[in-house]
């Protein structure tokens, strides 16, 4: 049985990439059951959400999850309490992962921050300040995704940001998954709030009684959560629109199939809309992976999310080299890019575009989503060809300065005067000229 559809080459990549971002679902509608009198796309949804959440505060809040969750909650805020109490609900081998990676992440992170700096012999240079305020949105849906915590927060926390908040939802209890308030913890979150979905991204845009309103809004989301964001930028800022995961794992005749397919489901059982993409050098090598991808997803727990998003969305475009191979890549700029080849050093010097880059075998995607140090949210879609990996640049503000001596000033003023006269702004070359005038006595 063939698992994965056939593409021949670097052009049918390029014609993939644009099919792709053509390609518009069937748009999924909701009354948030029952709780509005008629059914709506996610942008309408989205609208109407954040007029109630602004209007009615905490309790829109509440109702909404009530009608979408089925969970009442009697408080929006988790308790200190109850986050030290989650800490006795994971074990202490599942801590100890949660503070290598969060330690790993700080580390990564601190080290791609900006340098604040100046210039006196030209006048200028930067102010670095981190935000005031960040919400950090966690999903819940399937999986407790406790390294969505650490992958969001600790950028936050690292760029110095003073205020990191999280919004999660909630269980049948009133509270999030224990491992995802346990993340929280270790991460060094100072408030959390038990609401999810696009009730928490409202009310971290507008901010409620119990919510505080923030700078700017981070994480993934399924498509309800994304169309929020959308909706809430302006208000305030988002770090980025993502999609469905994806993968792309290139591999040559020497390559690992049993490694290949494992890194193509460990994407696919996040989601049916998952993007598996194998890139070969053969089409023995292809029909390698998809043998071992059929035994791999028979004993896998989530095969039936992952065995839909491989039937349905996985690729495999057959290339002449690994040369070729890296213009496919080029060509869709996936989010997830696993150069899973013996000796893949130098091929990142060709990589254009892409959320990550995984080199060699040993490094792993999943290395990436947990422990590697970079944060896993990353750009999809073909939105690396224009934006980057979340980071702790992202929680920061680059302020130019101008610090001019009089004689600096002086040196550029005719310039500028001569410049606002050429967009008739003579207000301006008035500003320019009537300091010039001054610092050499006429």
């Amino acid at each position: 049985m063939t698992l994965l559809r056939r593409y021949i080459g670097a052009a049918a990549a390029r014609e993939f990439a644009v099919a792709r971002r053509a390609d518009v679902d069937v748009v999924p509608m909701t009354d948030a059951n029952g709780y509005y009198d008629c059914k709506m796309a996610p942008s309408e949804f989205a609208s109407r959400v954040l007029r109630d959440v602004s209007e009615h505060g905490d309790r829109a809040s509440r109702e909404l999850t009530a009608a979408l969750d089925h969970v009442e909650l009697d408080k929006i805020e988790v308790a200190v309490t109850d986050i030290e109490a989650a800490l006795t609900q994971v074990s202490s081998a599942e801590l100890e992962a949660m503070r290598q990676a969060a330690g790993r992440v700080d580390a990564f992170q601190r080290r791609n921050l900006p340098t604040q700096w100046f210039d006196a012999d030209m006048g200028y240079g930067e102010l670095v300040r981190p935000i005031g305020s960040v919400g950090c949105y966690v999903p819940g849906g399937t999986a407790p995704l406790a390294s969505t915590v650490i992958m969001t927060a600790v950028p936050a926390l690292a760029a110095g940001v003073p205020n990191v908040y999280v919004a999660t939802p909630a269980g049948q209890n009133g509270l999030p998954d224990p491992a995802v308030l346990a993340a929280c913890h270790v991460a060094g979150v100072h408030r959390v709030f038990a609401v999810g979905g696009v009730p928490a991204i409202a009310a971290l845009a507008v901010g409620t009684e119990s919510v505080p309103r923030v700078d700017l809004i981070c994480g993934p989301g399924n498509v309800w959560v994304t169309a929020a964001k959308k909706a809430v930028y302006g208000i305030v800022g988002i770090e980025g629109i993502y999609g469905p995961t994806e993968t792309m794992v290139v591999i040559d005749d020497a390559s690992s199939a049993e490694l290949a397919a494992a890194d193509l489901i460990a994407q696919a059982e996040h989601d049916v809309m998952a993007l598996p993409i194998l890139v070969a050098t053969s089409e023995a090598s292809v029909q390698r992976v998809e043998s071992c991808l059929e035994t791999q997803l028979a004993e896998l727990p989530r095969s039936a999310i992952a065995r839909v998003a491989v039937e349905r969305n996985g690729a495999a475009f057959i290339v002449d080299d690994l040369s070729e191979a890296l213009e496919v890549a080029n060509a869709i700029a996936p989010e997830h890019l696993c150069l899973a080849v013996a000796d893949g050093h130098g091929l990142e010097d060709r990589v254009m575009s892409a959320g990550g880059v995984f080199l060699g075998e040993w490094s792993a995607e999943v290395m990436g989503d947990y422990v590697g140090g970079p944060s896993h949210v990353m750009p999809t879609g073909g939105s690396s060809k224009w934006s980057s990996a979340l980071s702790a640049r992202d929680f920061v503000r680059v302020m130019p300065v101008l610090n001019l001596t009089e004689g600096q000033f002086v040196e550029l003023s005719a310039n500028a005067s001569a410049l606002a006269r050429l967009e008739t702004l003579d207000g301006h070359a008035a500003a320019s000229d009537i300091r010039r005038r001054r610092s050499l006595g006429e």
